[in-house]
């Protein structure tokens, strides 16, 4: 086995790999020999990154993360994460069927970005214009999917929300509580104006939706 190291030149990009985000300022190749099932001998090759922590002084080396494991999030001379690829991110990384650990684990990334001096952008909105004028309330419409199962309704959005939804509920007064929680809880999540909307295809469930709505807090309050 031999190995090389690869030191990168500045601006470099920061990326993340199992909720951890470093600097990418090395990478360090390994190359090792291997029998095949054919009896012939091979070379494979296998690069780690070395980053750079925020509160740190010098390189790591990721020896558990191959390249082709990691997110790339930003250079450093743009310290700036579109808000879509980040719940992208997220949502494919640690999924949505435990609404506690993704939002814990979404709350600590994001506390890891901000450590790194790295802002939130939402591009795909930002596009939008108004007689020249750029929207700043930005509104998001979420369509949720509803499903009855061992006594619970399970609710789940449709997996094309930049907002992840998932809740399970004991009726439907607890599920009126608990998507308004979600709603609070993602409308304040990137600490900016963004108005989080509900709709469904099941007419069972619009009535819930409706008293969401009714009820939900304005910016303004």
């Amino acid at each position: 086995m031999d190995t090389q190291i690869l030191n990168l030149q500045a601006p470099f990009e920061y990326i993340h790999c199992n909720g951890e985000v470093g600097k990418h300022i090395a990478t360090m190749i390994v190359y090792e020999t291997t029998k095949g099932e054919d009896g012939q001998y091979k070379l494979e090759s296998h690069s780690h990154p070395i980053v750079k922590y925020w509160n740190a002084p010098a390189g790591v080396l990721w020896n558990n993360a191959e390249l082709t494991d990691c997110d790339v999030l930003c250079r450093e001379d743009k310290k700036e994460v579109d808000l879509y690829y980040f719940f992208r991110m997220v949502r494919r990384d640690w999924g949505v069927e435990n609404e506690t650990d993704y939002m814990a684990k979404a709350q600590s990334l994001r506390e890891t970005l901000i450590d790194n001096e790295i802002k939130f952008t939402d591009e795909s909105v930002m596009k939008q214009y108004y007689n020249q004028v750029i929207i700043t309330n930005f509104k998001h419409q979420i369509a949720l999917v509803f499903e009855e199962k061992d006594g619970k309704i399970i609710c789940r959005d449709n997996g094309k929300s930049q907002y992840p939804i998932f809740c399970e509920a004991e009726s439907k007064d607890d599920l009126r509580e608990k998507l308004e929680d979600l709603c609070y809880e993602w409308e304040r999540f990137t600490d900016r104006r963004v108005e989080i909307h509900f709709k469904t295809e099941q007419e069972d469930y619009e009535d819930i939706l409706d008293d969401v709505e009714a009820d939900r807090p304005t910016w303004d309050q």
